[in-house]
Protein backbone atom coordinates (compact mmCIF):
# COMPACT_ATOMS: atom_id res chain seq x y z
CA UNK A 1 0.00 0.00 0.00
CA UNK A 2 1.20 3.40 -0.71
CA UNK A 3 2.26 5.66 1.82
CA UNK A 4 0.12 8.93 2.88
CA UNK A 5 1.54 11.20 0.50
CA UNK A 6 -1.45 12.94 -0.44
CA UNK A 7 -2.54 14.34 -3.96
CA UNK A 8 0.05 16.14 -4.90
CA UNK A 9 2.56 13.34 -3.92
CA UNK A 10 1.03 11.28 -6.48
CA UNK A 11 0.61 13.73 -8.99
CA UNK A 12 4.02 14.55 -8.69
CA UNK A 13 5.36 10.75 -9.28
CA UNK A 14 2.84 10.51 -12.49
CA UNK A 15 3.99 13.62 -13.83
CA UNK A 16 0.63 14.74 -13.82
CA UNK A 17 -1.38 18.08 -14.56
CA UNK A 18 -4.76 18.67 -12.14
CA UNK A 19 -6.29 18.70 -15.79
CA UNK A 20 -4.55 15.43 -16.69
CA UNK A 21 -5.71 13.53 -13.53
CA UNK A 22 -9.70 15.09 -14.49
CA UNK A 23 -9.22 13.45 -17.58
CA UNK A 24 -8.34 10.56 -16.34
CA UNK A 25 -11.39 10.28 -14.41
CA UNK A 26 -13.43 11.53 -17.11
CA UNK A 27 -12.40 8.62 -18.99
CA UNK A 28 -13.53 6.05 -16.07
CA UNK A 29 -16.63 7.44 -14.88
CA UNK A 30 -18.00 8.56 -18.20
CA UNK A 31 -17.30 12.44 -19.84
CA UNK A 32 -17.88 15.61 -17.94
CA UNK A 33 -17.96 13.59 -14.23
CA UNK A 34 -15.69 16.44 -13.32
CA UNK A 35 -14.51 19.96 -14.84
CA UNK A 36 -10.58 20.30 -15.46
CA UNK A 37 -10.53 22.79 -12.43
CA UNK A 38 -11.64 20.13 -9.97
CA UNK A 39 -8.79 18.81 -8.56
CA UNK A 40 -6.99 22.26 -8.29
CA UNK A 41 -9.44 22.49 -5.48
CA UNK A 42 -9.20 19.01 -4.13
CA UNK A 43 -5.08 20.01 -3.84
CA UNK A 44 -6.39 23.12 -1.85
CA UNK A 45 -7.74 20.65 0.64
CA UNK A 46 -11.83 20.46 -0.31
CA UNK A 47 -12.94 16.68 -0.25
CA UNK A 48 -14.83 15.65 -3.52
CA UNK A 49 -17.93 14.34 -3.41
CA UNK A 50 -19.56 11.04 -2.82
CA UNK A 51 -17.94 8.52 -5.34
CA UNK A 52 -15.25 11.00 -6.78
CA UNK A 53 -12.32 9.27 -3.98
CA UNK A 54 -13.07 6.04 -4.88
CA UNK A 55 -12.49 6.73 -8.48
CA UNK A 56 -9.27 9.00 -7.61
CA UNK A 57 -7.72 6.02 -5.59
CA UNK A 58 -9.09 3.45 -8.81
CA UNK A 59 -6.92 5.84 -11.66
CA UNK A 60 -3.99 6.04 -9.11
CA UNK A 61 -3.64 2.52 -8.86
CA UNK A 62 -3.95 1.73 -12.40
CA UNK A 63 -1.15 4.20 -13.16
CA UNK A 64 0.97 3.53 -10.42
CA UNK A 65 0.29 -0.07 -10.34
CA UNK A 66 0.11 -0.29 -6.86
CA UNK A 67 -2.53 -0.65 -4.31
CA UNK A 68 -3.49 3.34 -3.67
CA UNK A 69 -6.27 3.68 -1.22
CA UNK A 70 -8.36 6.89 0.17
CA UNK A 71 -6.31 7.43 3.11
CA UNK A 72 -3.15 7.87 1.34
CA UNK A 73 -4.58 10.16 -1.23
CA UNK A 74 -6.63 12.55 1.15
CA UNK A 75 -4.43 11.62 4.65
CA UNK A 76 -6.79 14.01 6.86
CA UNK A 77 -9.99 11.53 5.73
CA UNK A 78 -11.55 9.19 8.00
CA UNK A 79 -11.53 5.54 7.59
CA UNK A 80 -14.66 5.41 5.79
CA UNK A 81 -13.24 7.57 2.92
CA UNK A 82 -15.44 10.81 4.52
CA UNK A 83 -13.12 13.95 5.21
CA UNK A 84 -13.09 14.93 8.56
CA UNK A 85 -14.85 18.61 9.03
CA UNK A 86 -14.25 21.16 11.62
CA UNK A 87 -17.47 21.61 13.89
CA UNK A 88 -17.93 25.31 13.28
CA UNK A 89 -19.46 27.60 15.91
CA UNK A 90 -23.14 27.95 15.62
CA UNK A 91 -24.10 31.24 14.84
CA UNK A 92 -26.87 33.47 16.36
CA UNK A 93 -30.62 31.95 14.37
CA UNK A 94 -28.61 29.20 12.50
CA UNK A 95 -31.72 26.77 14.02
CA UNK A 96 -31.79 22.95 12.97
CA UNK A 97 -34.19 23.72 10.54
CA UNK A 98 -32.26 26.27 8.70
CA UNK A 99 -29.56 24.15 8.67
CA UNK A 100 -31.32 21.17 7.12
CA UNK A 101 -32.77 23.85 4.22
CA UNK A 102 -28.93 24.08 3.24
CA UNK A 103 -29.46 20.36 2.10
CA UNK A 104 -32.23 21.38 -0.01
CA UNK A 105 -29.85 23.88 -1.49
CA UNK A 106 -27.29 21.90 -2.50
CA UNK A 107 -30.37 19.39 -3.81
CA UNK A 108 -30.72 22.34 -6.33
CA UNK A 109 -27.37 22.27 -7.15
CA UNK A 110 -27.15 18.37 -7.67
CA UNK A 111 -30.03 18.51 -9.83
CA UNK A 112 -29.13 21.11 -12.13
CA UNK A 113 -25.08 20.02 -12.98
CA UNK A 114 -25.02 18.97 -16.43
CA UNK A 115 -23.07 17.29 -19.01
CA UNK A 116 -25.26 19.03 -21.65
CA UNK A 117 -25.17 22.59 -22.06
CA UNK A 118 -26.76 24.79 -24.54
CA UNK A 119 -23.43 25.01 -26.70
CA UNK A 120 -23.10 20.97 -26.60
CA UNK A 121 -26.50 20.34 -27.77
CA UNK A 122 -26.07 22.93 -30.80
CA UNK A 123 -22.91 21.36 -31.61
CA UNK A 124 -24.74 18.13 -31.51
CA UNK A 125 -27.83 19.16 -33.89
CA UNK A 126 -25.45 20.55 -36.29
CA UNK A 127 -23.75 17.57 -36.79
CA UNK A 128 -26.83 15.53 -36.79
CA UNK A 129 -28.30 18.07 -39.74
CA UNK A 130 -25.02 17.73 -41.71
CA UNK A 131 -25.06 13.91 -41.47
CA UNK A 132 -28.62 13.98 -42.92
CA UNK A 133 -28.44 16.41 -45.41
CA UNK A 134 -25.12 14.70 -46.44
CA UNK A 135 -27.10 11.61 -46.98
CA UNK A 136 -28.23 13.01 -50.40
CA UNK A 137 -25.34 13.32 -51.89
CA UNK A 138 -22.68 10.97 -50.31
CA UNK A 139 -23.61 6.97 -50.30
CA UNK A 140 -23.94 5.45 -46.80
CA UNK A 141 -20.99 3.45 -46.69
CA UNK A 142 -18.85 7.00 -46.51
CA UNK A 143 -21.05 8.65 -43.79
CA UNK A 144 -21.92 5.01 -41.33
CA UNK A 145 -19.11 5.65 -39.15
CA UNK A 146 -20.14 9.49 -38.34
CA UNK A 147 -23.37 8.44 -37.25
CA UNK A 148 -22.15 5.53 -35.19
CA UNK A 149 -19.80 8.23 -33.57
CA UNK A 150 -22.62 10.60 -33.11
CA UNK A 151 -24.91 7.74 -31.60
CA UNK A 152 -21.91 6.95 -29.34
CA UNK A 153 -21.30 10.42 -28.04
CA UNK A 154 -25.03 10.91 -27.12
CA UNK A 155 -25.20 7.51 -25.45
CA UNK A 156 -21.89 8.35 -23.10
CA UNK A 157 -23.85 11.79 -22.45
CA UNK A 158 -26.77 10.68 -21.51
CA UNK A 159 -25.28 8.36 -19.40
CA UNK A 160 -24.12 11.51 -16.70
CA UNK A 161 -26.56 14.12 -15.52
CA UNK A 162 -28.66 16.44 -17.50
CA UNK A 163 -31.52 18.91 -16.37
CA UNK A 164 -35.04 17.66 -18.35
CA UNK A 165 -35.68 19.50 -20.94
CA UNK A 166 -31.66 18.90 -21.89
CA UNK A 167 -32.42 14.85 -21.38
CA UNK A 168 -35.15 15.21 -23.85
CA UNK A 169 -32.81 16.73 -26.50
CA UNK A 170 -30.44 13.94 -26.16
CA UNK A 171 -32.98 11.41 -25.94
CA UNK A 172 -34.62 13.07 -29.54
CA UNK A 173 -30.74 13.29 -30.77
CA UNK A 174 -30.48 9.34 -30.00
CA UNK A 175 -33.94 8.48 -32.21
CA UNK A 176 -33.06 10.47 -34.63
CA UNK A 177 -29.04 9.22 -34.80
CA UNK A 178 -30.74 5.65 -35.02
CA UNK A 179 -33.03 6.59 -37.51
CA UNK A 180 -30.30 7.47 -39.36
CA UNK A 181 -28.25 4.15 -39.00
CA UNK A 182 -31.79 2.01 -39.88
CA UNK A 183 -32.11 3.62 -43.04
CA UNK A 184 -28.44 3.54 -43.33
CA UNK A 185 -28.69 -0.04 -43.17
CA UNK A 186 -31.07 -0.96 -45.14
CA UNK A 187 -29.58 1.03 -48.30
CA UNK A 188 -26.42 -0.95 -47.51
CA UNK A 189 -28.87 -4.04 -47.77
CA UNK A 190 -29.40 -5.53 -43.98
CA UNK A 191 -32.61 -5.03 -43.49
CA UNK A 192 -31.99 -7.10 -39.75
CA UNK A 193 -29.90 -4.03 -38.72
CA UNK A 194 -32.25 -1.89 -40.37
CA UNK A 195 -34.93 -3.15 -38.22
CA UNK A 196 -33.42 -3.30 -34.82
CA UNK A 197 -31.88 -0.05 -35.38
CA UNK A 198 -35.60 1.55 -35.97
CA UNK A 199 -37.13 -0.07 -33.22
CA UNK A 200 -34.70 1.48 -30.83
CA UNK A 201 -35.22 4.58 -32.50
CA UNK A 202 -39.34 4.28 -31.77
CA UNK A 203 -38.41 3.43 -28.06
CA UNK A 204 -36.24 6.39 -27.75
CA UNK A 205 -38.64 8.70 -29.41
CA UNK A 206 -41.12 7.65 -27.16
CA UNK A 207 -38.53 8.24 -24.11
CA UNK A 208 -37.99 11.51 -25.34
CA UNK A 209 -41.94 11.86 -26.05
CA UNK A 210 -40.67 13.96 -29.11
CA UNK A 211 -43.42 13.99 -32.35
CA UNK A 212 -40.42 14.43 -34.81
CA UNK A 213 -38.57 11.76 -34.13
CA UNK A 214 -41.35 9.84 -33.74
CA UNK A 215 -42.38 10.86 -37.70
CA UNK A 216 -38.84 10.43 -38.63
CA UNK A 217 -38.84 6.59 -37.39
CA UNK A 218 -42.04 5.86 -39.58
CA UNK A 219 -40.88 7.40 -42.30
CA UNK A 220 -37.69 5.02 -42.11
CA UNK A 221 -39.94 1.97 -41.16
CA UNK A 222 -42.31 2.67 -43.91
CA UNK A 223 -39.49 2.98 -46.48
CA UNK A 224 -38.58 -0.91 -45.12
CA UNK A 225 -41.51 -2.52 -45.02
CA UNK A 226 -41.75 -1.23 -48.56
CA UNK A 227 -38.48 -2.84 -49.86
CA UNK A 228 -39.44 -5.87 -47.98
CA UNK A 229 -42.91 -6.05 -49.73
CA UNK A 230 -44.57 -5.72 -46.97
CA UNK A 231 -46.91 -3.15 -48.77
CA UNK A 232 -50.13 -2.97 -46.09
CA UNK A 233 -47.75 -2.67 -43.32
CA UNK A 234 -45.84 -0.38 -45.25
CA UNK A 235 -48.76 1.81 -45.47
CA UNK A 236 -50.10 2.00 -42.13
CA UNK A 237 -46.59 2.68 -40.81
CA UNK A 238 -46.45 6.44 -43.00
CA UNK A 239 -50.32 6.92 -41.89
CA UNK A 240 -49.48 6.28 -38.23
CA UNK A 241 -46.65 9.03 -38.97
CA UNK A 242 -49.44 11.56 -39.67
CA UNK A 243 -50.77 11.49 -36.48
CA UNK A 244 -48.07 12.95 -34.45
CA UNK A 245 -48.18 16.48 -34.74
CA UNK A 246 -45.42 18.50 -35.98
CA UNK A 247 -44.23 21.50 -38.26
CA UNK A 248 -41.39 19.40 -39.50
CA UNK A 249 -42.48 19.06 -43.08
CA UNK A 250 -42.93 15.40 -43.51
CA UNK A 251 -46.46 15.01 -43.92
CA UNK A 252 -46.18 15.39 -47.59
CA UNK A 253 -43.72 12.47 -47.25
CA UNK A 254 -45.76 10.55 -45.24
CA UNK A 255 -48.39 10.70 -47.68
CA UNK A 256 -46.20 9.91 -51.00
CA UNK A 257 -45.14 6.62 -49.22
CA UNK A 258 -48.64 5.91 -48.12
CA UNK A 259 -49.77 6.42 -51.90
CA UNK A 260 -46.66 4.47 -53.51
CA UNK A 261 -47.61 1.51 -51.03
CA UNK A 262 -51.72 0.93 -50.91
CA UNK A 263 -51.27 1.38 -54.80
CA UNK A 264 -48.75 -1.71 -54.16
CA UNK A 265 -51.02 -3.41 -52.14
CA UNK A 266 -53.64 -3.17 -54.71
CA UNK A 267 -56.08 -0.80 -52.99
CA UNK A 268 -55.82 2.01 -55.57
CA UNK A 269 -58.83 3.96 -54.02
CA UNK A 270 -56.67 4.73 -50.78
CA UNK A 271 -53.73 5.47 -53.12
CA UNK A 272 -55.22 7.44 -55.32
CA UNK A 273 -57.08 9.53 -52.30
CA UNK A 274 -53.79 10.14 -50.76
CA UNK A 275 -51.90 11.50 -54.72
CA UNK A 276 -55.22 13.86 -54.08
CA UNK A 277 -54.15 14.85 -50.82
CA UNK A 278 -50.41 15.78 -52.01
CA UNK A 279 -51.80 17.59 -54.60
CA UNK A 280 -53.88 19.59 -52.46
CA UNK A 281 -50.94 20.30 -50.22
CA UNK A 282 -48.86 21.56 -52.70
CA UNK A 283 -45.14 20.34 -53.89
CA UNK A 284 -43.54 23.33 -52.28
CA UNK A 285 -45.19 23.06 -48.88
CA UNK A 286 -43.09 19.80 -47.81
CA UNK A 287 -39.67 21.83 -48.03
CA UNK A 288 -40.35 24.38 -45.68
CA UNK A 289 -36.84 25.90 -45.78
CA UNK A 290 -35.12 22.85 -44.82
CA UNK A 291 -32.98 20.55 -46.56
CA UNK A 292 -31.84 16.77 -45.62
CA UNK A 293 -33.01 13.29 -45.93
CA UNK A 294 -36.28 13.94 -44.22
CA UNK A 295 -36.98 17.17 -46.31
CA UNK A 296 -38.48 15.94 -49.61
CA UNK A 297 -37.57 18.51 -52.07
CA UNK A 298 -39.54 17.70 -55.22
CA UNK A 299 -37.40 15.76 -57.24
CA UNK A 300 -38.48 12.70 -54.97
CA UNK A 301 -41.84 13.81 -54.64
CA UNK A 302 -42.76 13.79 -58.35
CA UNK A 303 -40.95 10.41 -58.37
CA UNK A 304 -42.91 9.18 -55.62
CA UNK A 305 -45.75 9.86 -57.15
CA UNK A 306 -44.61 8.83 -60.73
CA UNK A 307 -43.85 5.43 -59.12
CA UNK A 308 -47.16 5.30 -57.53
CA UNK A 309 -48.89 5.94 -60.93
CA UNK A 310 -47.12 3.57 -62.95
CA UNK A 311 -48.35 0.95 -60.22
CA UNK A 312 -51.96 2.11 -60.56
CA UNK A 313 -51.28 1.33 -64.43
CA UNK A 314 -51.60 4.94 -65.53
CA UNK A 315 -47.63 5.53 -67.83
CA UNK A 316 -48.83 8.67 -69.25
CA UNK A 317 -49.09 10.36 -65.98
CA UNK A 318 -46.48 8.31 -64.26
CA UNK A 319 -44.60 9.41 -67.39
CA UNK A 320 -45.06 12.92 -67.08
CA UNK A 321 -44.26 12.87 -63.03
CA UNK A 322 -41.12 11.13 -63.98
CA UNK A 323 -39.76 13.46 -66.26
CA UNK A 324 -40.82 16.35 -64.12
CA UNK A 325 -38.75 14.50 -61.30
CA UNK A 326 -35.27 14.20 -63.72
CA UNK A 327 -35.59 17.88 -64.41
CA UNK A 328 -36.32 18.64 -60.68
CA UNK A 329 -32.91 16.97 -59.78
CA UNK A 330 -30.96 18.93 -62.30
CA UNK A 331 -32.31 22.19 -61.53
CA UNK A 332 -31.89 21.89 -57.46
CA UNK A 333 -28.69 23.12 -55.92
CA UNK A 334 -26.04 20.94 -55.55
CA UNK A 335 -26.31 18.53 -52.36
CA UNK A 336 -30.42 19.26 -52.31
CA UNK A 337 -31.22 16.20 -54.87
CA UNK A 338 -30.75 12.55 -53.63
CA UNK A 339 -28.36 10.74 -56.26
CA UNK A 340 -30.19 7.70 -56.02
CA UNK A 341 -33.11 9.43 -57.74
CA UNK A 342 -31.70 9.92 -60.94
CA UNK A 343 -31.87 5.84 -61.64
CA UNK A 344 -34.86 5.15 -59.70
CA UNK A 345 -36.91 8.00 -62.15
CA UNK A 346 -34.73 6.42 -65.25
CA UNK A 347 -36.15 2.78 -64.34
CA UNK A 348 -39.54 4.10 -63.64
CA UNK A 349 -39.00 6.01 -67.25
CA UNK A 350 -38.07 2.98 -68.94
CA UNK A 351 -41.28 0.55 -67.88
CA UNK A 352 -43.49 3.79 -68.89
CA UNK A 353 -42.37 4.22 -72.08
CA UNK A 354 -42.12 0.53 -72.73
CA UNK A 355 -45.97 0.22 -71.46
CA UNK A 356 -46.53 3.05 -73.86
CA UNK A 357 -44.94 0.61 -76.80
CA UNK A 358 -41.60 2.37 -76.70
CA UNK A 359 -38.97 0.14 -76.85
CA UNK A 360 -36.55 2.38 -78.41
CA UNK A 361 -36.92 5.25 -76.11
CA UNK A 362 -37.13 2.98 -73.09
CA UNK A 363 -33.58 1.96 -73.85
CA UNK A 364 -32.19 5.06 -74.26
CA UNK A 365 -33.39 6.88 -71.38
CA UNK A 366 -31.78 3.61 -69.40
CA UNK A 367 -28.91 4.10 -70.30
CA UNK A 368 -27.02 6.40 -67.74
CA UNK A 369 -28.34 4.19 -64.91
CA UNK A 370 -25.09 1.95 -66.19
CA UNK A 371 -22.77 4.39 -65.41
CA UNK A 372 -23.69 4.45 -61.49
CA UNK A 373 -21.01 4.42 -59.24
CA UNK A 374 -20.83 0.63 -57.48
CA UNK A 375 -21.12 2.74 -54.23
CA UNK A 376 -24.01 4.65 -55.27
CA UNK A 377 -25.65 0.82 -56.28
CA UNK A 378 -27.99 0.76 -52.70
CA UNK A 379 -30.26 -1.15 -52.38
CA UNK A 380 -33.48 0.21 -52.98
CA UNK A 381 -31.58 0.66 -56.52
CA UNK A 382 -30.57 -2.62 -56.80
CA UNK A 383 -34.32 -3.39 -55.95
CA UNK A 384 -36.13 -1.85 -58.35
CA UNK A 385 -33.73 -2.92 -60.93
CA UNK A 386 -34.38 -6.73 -60.23
CA UNK A 387 -38.32 -5.87 -60.69
CA UNK A 388 -37.81 -4.13 -63.61
CA UNK A 389 -36.08 -7.09 -65.27
CA UNK A 390 -38.69 -9.40 -64.22
CA UNK A 391 -41.07 -7.48 -65.83
CA UNK A 392 -39.23 -7.24 -69.01
CA UNK A 393 -38.69 -10.90 -69.42
CA UNK A 394 -42.86 -11.35 -67.94
CA UNK A 395 -43.15 -8.63 -70.81
CA UNK A 396 -41.53 -10.38 -73.55
CA UNK A 397 -43.01 -13.86 -73.07
CA UNK A 398 -46.47 -12.18 -73.01
CA UNK A 399 -46.39 -8.85 -74.46
CA UNK A 400 -47.79 -6.30 -72.34
CA UNK A 401 -47.41 -3.35 -74.75
CA UNK A 402 -50.32 -1.78 -76.55
CA UNK A 403 -51.30 -2.79 -79.90
CA UNK A 404 -49.99 -0.19 -82.19
CA UNK A 405 -49.11 0.42 -86.09
CA UNK A 406 -45.81 0.05 -84.87
CA UNK A 407 -46.00 -3.93 -83.57
CA UNK A 408 -49.54 -5.05 -85.20
CA UNK A 409 -47.57 -7.11 -87.47
CA UNK A 410 -45.27 -10.23 -86.45
CA UNK A 411 -41.72 -8.86 -87.49
CA UNK A 412 -42.56 -5.69 -85.64
CA UNK A 413 -43.67 -7.75 -82.36
CA UNK A 414 -40.54 -9.97 -82.94
CA UNK A 415 -38.53 -6.79 -82.97
CA UNK A 416 -39.83 -5.25 -80.00
CA UNK A 417 -39.31 -8.47 -78.04
CA UNK A 418 -36.04 -8.95 -79.00
CA UNK A 419 -35.61 -5.00 -77.48
CA UNK A 420 -36.86 -5.77 -74.64
CA UNK A 421 -34.61 -9.37 -74.04
CA UNK A 422 -31.85 -6.84 -74.64
CA UNK A 423 -32.73 -4.43 -71.71
CA UNK A 424 -33.20 -7.04 -69.38
CA UNK A 425 -29.92 -8.70 -70.48
CA UNK A 426 -27.87 -5.65 -70.00
CA UNK A 427 -29.73 -5.01 -66.50
CA UNK A 428 -28.69 -8.58 -65.00
CA UNK A 429 -25.25 -8.19 -66.66
CA UNK A 430 -25.23 -4.93 -65.00
CA UNK A 431 -26.28 -5.95 -61.53
CA UNK A 432 -23.73 -9.33 -61.76
CA UNK A 433 -20.56 -7.36 -62.33
CA UNK A 434 -20.77 -4.48 -60.01
CA UNK A 435 -22.49 -6.72 -57.16
CA UNK A 436 -19.06 -8.59 -57.62
CA UNK A 437 -17.03 -5.50 -56.32
CA UNK A 438 -16.94 -6.03 -52.40
CA UNK A 439 -19.67 -4.18 -51.10
CA UNK A 440 -19.34 -1.90 -47.81
CA UNK A 441 -18.94 -3.40 -44.29
CA UNK A 442 -22.12 -3.80 -42.55
CA UNK A 443 -22.14 -2.08 -39.26
CA UNK A 444 -20.71 -4.45 -36.49
CA UNK A 445 -21.82 -5.23 -32.97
Amino acid sequence: MAGAIGLAGFLERLSWSPERLAREINRLCGEGTVSAKAPYHWLRGTYPRREIPEAVAQVLSQHLKETVDIASVWPRSRPDGTARVAAAPREPGLTPLVQDSCSSARLVQYASETNADDSTLEQLRRELSSISSSCLHVPPSSLVYRAVMLRDRLGRLLQGRQKPAQRRVLLALSAKSCALLAWMSDDLGDGNAAYNQAMAAWDLADLADDNEARRWVRVVQARQSYWSRNFVESAERAVDGTTWPSRDGLDVFLTLMAARSWAAAGLADRALEALREWERAGEGDAVGGRTGLFSLQCDRQRYLAGSTLLTLGEPERALRELTASLEWAGRLPAGQSFYAVDALARVGLMRARLRLDDPDGAREVLEPVFALEPEKLINMVVLTLREAAAELRRDAAGGNGRVTPKNRDEPGRRARTATVHEIADRIDDFLGSVLEVSRPAHLEG
